[in-house]
């Protein structure tokens, strides 16, 4: 195959459109690790969006974790088969320094989590223990 102009800037297009894709992610994943650890399942807000559209994916602990368009939070295939089986029918692999991230954030949040139960529990709470985790 002969390299010209043309598929050096369609590879170079697709290269870029890759890694604005990956930081968009590296953007979501806190929130919907937080909505993970609060509730133990992704929320679906746009079912018709989610069954659509291709899950972005990532495997931590031997366990795969996805999101979607049309859920808030984390789909996991060891908490929710169900959801997996019915919203991440395409899955999107997405690098592995974001399962590297995950466990970072996961571990944080889940420390704030327990605090946020110890002293009560409400909402205002929660976004005071969690909000600064998120936002490192």
């Amino acid at each position: 195959m002969e390299i010209t102009e043309e598929r050096i800037e369609a590879i170079a297009r697709q290269a870029a459109r890759e890694v604005v894709e990956e930081e968009i992610a590296k953007a979501e994943v806190p929130f919907h690790i937080a909505e993970h650890e609060a509730t133990g399942h992704g929320i679906v807000v746009d079912a018709a969006k989610a069954e659509t559209t291709p899950c972005k994916c990532f495997t931590f602990e031997g366990v795969k974790y996805a999101w979607s368009p049309g859920v808030v939070g984390l789909i996991s295939e060891k908490k929710n088969p169900e959801q997996m089986a019915k919203y991440c029918k395409v899955l999107i692999p997405v690098s592995d320094g974001l399962a590297k991230r995950f466990g970072r954030v996961k571990e944080a949040v889940g420390k704030a989590h327990k605090e946020w139960k110890e002293e009560g529990g409400d909402l205002a709470k929660w976004w005071e223990k969690v909000g600064p985790v998120l936002a490192k």
